[in-house]
């Protein structure tokens, strides 16, 4: 069968003409996929806003969700894979910010233990958007794959790291695989099952919920490197998962040469953004882990040409056949509404989150378990519940717009609240305060992804999929590099307050900003006077996060409903491909 029989071109919104059955042999045999209207996989939906190029159209066309033409069981088998590849990522969301103040610490390099988070976000916001790219040339199997590779070859040489930058790089690596589990799984999903169910299938809880204790256990009793090696299982049942039983999607990919396809990339606008992300992150790194002042031509430097090249990506991407990011993404103010709640929402919650298990390890000399184990139950509980309530909620027809909206509030007041925590809180007042966070947190992020795809047509899901998890790790990448440089700023300037006058004043700031742990070396008066240091900070970290939080409610407020229910009722029964499955 051909690439024009599986996946024919959209037909036009008044088309009524039906096609024949068509059979499609698969590694489960010959499957009989049932006669369509005409542009056999994709349905009329709203009215277009944006297609693939970035050009206004008429109508927009939704595929066809491919759970009607397979049984249940696969379904489900192909479903576990991709949701193992969410749980791997989501794992580590919360087990390097539980391992990082250990690790760096123990390579006498903990000024660089924010690297750990960015340099795996700044990977993440590079290369998300090539995957929307090789989803389109090479298709959704060989992007998961590539994705699967990438991060199953990072976390070996995390876990083998000889040193601190040796580590660092490692990071990297995964980063590189780490945006495509996300960003191939979840267009994967939106290929599979009806819009209007999408937020059922959002997964990402229960690896977040295991990933601060987990790794926080095997670092206690093993070492922290068998945190790195206990995520390999996880991507190559994914890997295996997806090469065999994923069928072929709705839109056919444009190249079947590897060669082909990875020429055809939009490899100028890769650099550039690859390069405008890491000059902004390494001038924030060099005023954050170096206390390089502003105006020190490293970081001021570095900052310009982060600009600099940004504007001749936007430059290149404008002038590309295959952009990586489409600029039409940006025309409608539906969209940058989208696009700026989401880098908003990311940088105050990854700016809060990333610094709460540092409460725990230093105000309150928690083991790394227990340091994690607030934030990673929180998570996980809130991510989940958060994700299935948005999903039950807009199932049943509910207005998606508002719920976005409320969503954000806990994190305005959850900021605010933590700013005010103190060592003597009862235990339930941390959970009370976090829970919330992340259960709004995980509303919103389903609420974003169905907003976004409701607005954009079939043909452009892929890259505005990748683009908006593209936002969401420059967000994070921003929300940790500008946490740790306001952490570090105002740790400075309160541990100058207390030892600036002071006899060998210097040698304790040098040494309580380059390792948590030299506070227990101190006298105890001063071990006080620097562990109030450290509360001024993160005080001030999260109270400038709900400040960001309440920009994104703002921004928020500009989404607009559209309709996600129309053409998204099943055309067959379930049953008659599941009979011709096993025929």
């Amino acid at each position: 069968m051909t690439a024009s029989e599986r996946t024919p071109l959209l037909s036009s919104a008044g088309s009524s003409t039906l096609a024949s059955p068509t059979r499609e042999t698969t590694k489960f045999g010959s499957v009989v996929l049932p006669a369509v209207p005409n542009a056999k996989t994709v349905l009329p939906a709203a009215p277009a806003k944006i297609t693939g190029d970035g050009t206004p159209a008429p109508p927009l066309h939704r595929s066809r969700p491919l759970k009607e033409t397979m049984t249940r069981t696969r379904l489900v088998v192909i479903l576990a894979g991709i949701w193992s590849s969410n749980f791997a990522y989501a794992l580590q969301s919360t087990a390097i910010p539980t391992l990082a103040p250990t690790i760096a610490s123990s390579f006498q390099h903990a000024e660089l233990a924010a690297y750990l988070g960015s340099v795996f976000t700044l990977a993440n916001t590079a290369f998300i958007p090539v995957y929307g790219v090789l989803i389109d040339a090479l298709g959704r199997r060989f992007a998961m794959l590539a994705a699967c590779s990438f991060y199953g070859a990072g976390s070996a040489a995390c876990a083998m790291a000889p040193g601190m930058w040796s580590l660092v790089a490692a990071r990297g690596l995964t980063g590189l695989g780490g945006g495509g589990l996300l960003t191939v799984s979840a267009v994967i999903c939106t290929d599979l099952v009806a819009l209007h169910e999408r937020g059922f299938y959002q997964v990402f809880g229960v690896g977040a919920a295991l990933g601060g204790p987990t790794a926080g256990i095997l670092a206690d009793r093993y070492g922290w490197p068998l945190a790195f090696w206990s995520q390999l299982p996880v991507v190559v049942f994914c890997a295996t998962i997806v090469f065999v039983f994923l069928p072929e999607p709705p839109i056919a990919p444009t190249h079947t040469s590897l060669l082909h396809g990875l020429i055809s990339l939009d490899w100028a606008g890769v650099v550039l953004l690859s390069t405008s992300t890491a000059s902004l992150i390494l001038g924030l790194s060099f005023h954050t882990s170096y206390l390089r002042p502003w105006s020190h031509p490293s970081v001021y430097g570095l900052l310009i040409a982060s600009v600099v090249l940004l504007v001749a990506f936007v430059a290149a991407e404008m002038r590309a056949e295959r952009p990586i990011v489409p600029m039409g993404l940006f025309k409608t103010s539906q969209l940058r509404a989208i696009w700026s709640s989401a880098v908003l929402l990311m940088i105050g919650s990854q700016a809060l989150l990333f610094h709460v298990p540092t409460y725990f390890a230093v105000l309150m000399d928690m083991p790394a378990a227990e340091a994690g184990w607030v934030l990673s139950v929180c998570s996980g509980i809130g991510l989940s519940t958060g994700t299935l309530f948005a999903g039950h909620h807009i199932r049943r027809g509910g207005r998606y717009t508002w719920l976005g909206v409320v969503s954000l509030l806990p994190s305005i007041w959850g900021a605010w609240i933590a700013a005010t925590w103190q060592p003597n809180w009862p235990t339930w007042g941390y959970y009370a305060t976090i829970l919330p966070l992340n259960t709004g947190y995980a509303v919103y992020l389903c609420v974003s992804l169905i907003a976004l795809i409701s607005s954009v047509d079939s043909r452009a899901m892929p890259k505005a999929t990748a683009l908006l998890y593209t936002v969401r790790s420059l967000g994070a990448t921003l929300g940790v590099s500008l946490g740790g440089s306001i952490q570090v700023g105002a740790l400075v300037r309160a541990l100058r307050q207390r030892f600036g006058d002071m006899a060998g004043g210097e040698a304790i700031i040098d040494a309580v900003v380059h390792s948590k742990a030299a506070i227990k070396d101190l006298p105890k008066r001063y071990a006080k006077m620097a562990l109030d240091a450290y509360a001024v900070s993160l005080r001030t970290v999260w109270i400038a996060s709900g400040c960001v939080a309440v920009i994104a409610v703002v921004c928020a407020s500009f989404i607009q409903q559209n309709e996600i229910h129309k053409g998204d009722e099943p055309r067959e029964p379930r049953e008659q491909a599941e009979q011709a499955e096993s025929a």
